[in-house]
């Protein structure tokens, strides 16, 4: 009788180990899946691989160095033609490119942010996504990535600058050449580009309206004053309120009766931040910062 029992005892010791190693594959897979990057890191993992003081890592650590001494290189074009001071509100590309030093990767992969320097905040907006890229949103920020493993080491994504005033901010990427066999051998690189905001005087004396703008209270709890002064011809003015992500909160057009003429801006469903008062002729604008 202690023969059955010996190998009744066998039998559950067998099952428990199968189904131990059946766990174990299945965590090791979930772990291959789920840390996989083929889909692009926000939407994998959502996590910022960016290489930005926002993220604690970057490609590198799940990706060996490998074979390509890869390297990462970032562009702000206006046009073609590559810059490194943006115009406030105006539409760029931002291209992300990566190269291998040596050896012919199977695929490219990347991710990119654009950030305010100092706070860290969302700087401009990405425009539509093409083709094999996506925008995704984490904590608040717009990320650009891929979406699936590309044969091309060129990214461009479309970006619109922020507002007046934002002042200078940071393209934080990383990029990722694949040898299509697994992370483990693969090359990953990072970089990150300043760009500095162009002052008015940079540009054209056409675009400023001539006028004077005080704000008070500043900051602002729940409602703020704009005082303008200034000789115009026109009788009509168009004020915006643009936070710190270059969206238009609020909108309004005003009489103009010349001096010491007061516009009240509402905050008080608005968030606390920075924002910026525009006012402009239709022809000109001045922007002026507002910190509630």
């Amino acid at each position: 009788m202690v023969i059955p029992q010996f190998l009744t005892l066998t039998a559950k010791v067998i099952s428990m180990k199968k189904s131990i190693l059946l766990v174990t594959t299945l965590l090791i897979a979930a772990r291959i899946i789920f840390s996989s990057d083929s889909n692009g890191p926000g939407f994998s993992q959502g996590t910022d691989r960016t290489g930005s003081p926002l993220g604690d890592s970057y490609c590198a650590d799940c990706h060996s160095s490998g074979r390509y001494n890869a390297s990462l290189q970032i562009e702000m074009l206006d046009g073609t033609t590559p810059v490194t001071t943006y115009e406030p509100q105006k539409k760029y590309t931002l291209q992300v490119k990566v190269v291998a030093g040596t050896g012919t990767p199977a695929g490219y992969g990347y991710q990119t942010t654009v950030l305010q320097a100092g706070t860290n905040t969302q700087a401009g907006t990405f425009g539509p996504a093409t083709t094999g890229q996506r925008v995704i949103t984490l904590g608040g920020r717009q990320y650009a990535e891929h979406t699936r493993v590309s044969v091309s080491n060129v990214f461009q994504m479309a970006w619109t600058a922020p507002a007046s005033g934002t002042g200078s901010v940071n393209v934080y990427a990383a990029g990722l050449a694949a040898n299509g066999s697994g992370s483990s051998g693969d090359g990953a690189a990072k970089n990150a580009l300043a760009l500095t905001e162009a002052t008015s005087t940079a540009l054209p004396s056409a675009k400023k309206l001539p006028v004077s703008i005080k704000v008070y209270p500043n900051p602002v709890i729940e409602s703020a004053l704009l005082e303008i002064n200034g000789a115009l011809k026109t009788n009509r003015l168009w004020v915006e309120l643009i936070d710190a992500q270059g969206r238009k909160v609020q909108t309004q057009q005003v009489q103009y009766g010349g001096q010491n003429t007061q516009i009240k801006l509402d905050f008080q469903d608005l968030p606390h931040g920075n924002y910026w008062a525009r006012v402009s002729d239709g022809e000109r604008l001045k922007t002026v910062s507002i910190v509630k």
